[in-house]
């Protein structure tokens, strides 16, 4: 794409945010899904102007992946509440790992049995329940501060996400490599591939989290100074990890994060607020542009086509999240972690939208899949019921259950 094109783009999609922040006043809806609308009406316009975006399907998942996720991710946990996400990582992790795992297979037999066709198998309908799993917390969370919910609801929220996040994507790539063949359908051996691109993750963002931090005590960084560092560190671990040692990339940068922070908060304890603003300016524009894009590549015939399939995976998405995060909190209250107020489950459950990470996965899923385009109408129906129906009403869950 020409230079110039790519800056109409940029321009473009900034201007579009900047119009979803005006309707913002005169609606009551998500900025997110108001993004996805205009994204929607932006790429009708575009097809009539005969304006050419330069966006493809194609090219749209390493835009997601590989641009603004791990921006999302830095940011994210960076801004997260240490202490409380430490003091509820039990919970967070039994949600992310057993609670994703359990959610990924009542959702594919809810959703194997309903579709009930031979071209659509049971490793399809697995994928489909990994990629509508991973939860996004953007739209939920900001409802959340705005009413001033607890702390430690939004912690739950926001760390399980971010750690399910990197769960779904390290089981997606194994259950894609099932389906095509590459990957021998063992599940001893996709454990084992499991926790070495998990763990390797972990490893690569830990080690250079603390390399990082030790740069600050070496040498003294300003404010732009430490916006840069930790820019190059959101980066730098994703793609040490992804490209170099072919591990999850997500979780090297949310460990990268945590650790990052942890281990140079002495050095931040003056201008931690600083980077946190200027941080959460950057999660906001990547959020303009992940929900943009997201109404660009939205067709009308993947609902008209598969409008069957989205209900049912809906439905059994929903009750799927609900078992899950019920059998996570009691597994949690039975052996360790934190009790957790019984109002908050519900909100766990509502509010277990789903965003980025769905639609970087169904976009990437290989056309040699024979259901590739179902699981992808699956994937971009959830997101838009998610986005429609639970992000505008959580608000009133959250009132009606007085928390």
């Amino acid at each position: 794409m020409p230079i110039t094109d790519l800056i109409a783009v940029l321009l473009i999609f900034s201007m579009t945010g900047i119009v979803g922040l005006f309707i913002t006043r005169l609606i009551d809806l998500p900025y997110s899904l108001i993004l996805v609308v205009l994204g929607f009406v932006l790429a009708l316009s575009t097809e009539t102007l005969g304006w050419d975006t330069g966006i493809r399907a194609s090219n749209f998942q390493d835009l997601m992946l590989f641009v603004l996720l791990p921006v999302l991710i830095f940011e994210a946990a960076f801004s997260l509440d240490s202490k409380l996400l430490f003091k509820f990582m039990p919970n967070v992790l039994t949600l992310a790992t057993i609670g994703l795992l359990v959610s990924t297979v009542a959702t594919a037999v809810f959703i194997f049995y309903g579709i009930g066709h031979p071209g659509f198998p049971f490793i399809a309908a697995l994928i489909t329940g990994a990629v509508i799993s991973a939860t996004d917390p953007v739209a939920v969370v900001a409802q959340l501060k705005a009413l001033n919910a607890p702390a430690e609801l939004n912690v739950l929220i926001e760390g399980e996400s971010l750690f399910n996040d990197a769960t779904a994507i390290a089981l997606f790539s194994i259950l894609v490599g099932i389906g095509l063949g590459t990957v021998q359908a063992d599940v001893t051996d996709g454990m084992i591939q499991f926790l070495k691109i998990f763990f390797g993750g972990v490893a690569v963002g830990v080690v250079m989290g603390y390399l990082f931090a030790l740069i600050l005590r070496i040498f003294t960084v300003t404010l732009p100074g430490l916006v840069l560092v930790t820019i190059v560190l959101s980066y730098g671990s994703f793609f040490i990890g992804e490209h170099f040692l072919h591990v999850s990339g997500i979780v090297a940068v949310l460990f990268a994060a945590i650790v990052f922070k942890k281990c140079a908060r002495q050095k931040l304890k003056d201008i931690e607020h600083q980077v946190h603003n200027v941080w959460e300016s950057i999660g906001f524009i990547a959020n303009v542009f992940v929900f943009v894009l997201l109404g660009l590549v939205i067709t009308v015939e993947m609902f008209t086509e598969r409008w069957l399939a989205i209900l049912l995976a809906v439905a059994a998405a929903t009750l799927a999240r609900t078992i899950a995060v019920y059998s996570s909190v009691l597994l949690n209250k039975a052996t360790i972690g934190q009790t957790v107020d019984k109002r908050y489950p519900p909100i766990m459950i509502w509010g277990g939208l789903r965003g980025a990470v769905t639609i970087a996965l169904v976009l990437s899923l290989p056309t040699e899949l024979p259901y590739w385009w179902t699981i992808q109408s699956i994937g971009f129906g959830v997101v838009l019921f998610t986005l429609i129906v639970q992000a505008t009403t959580n608000p009133w869950l959250v009132r009606k259950l007085k928390i």
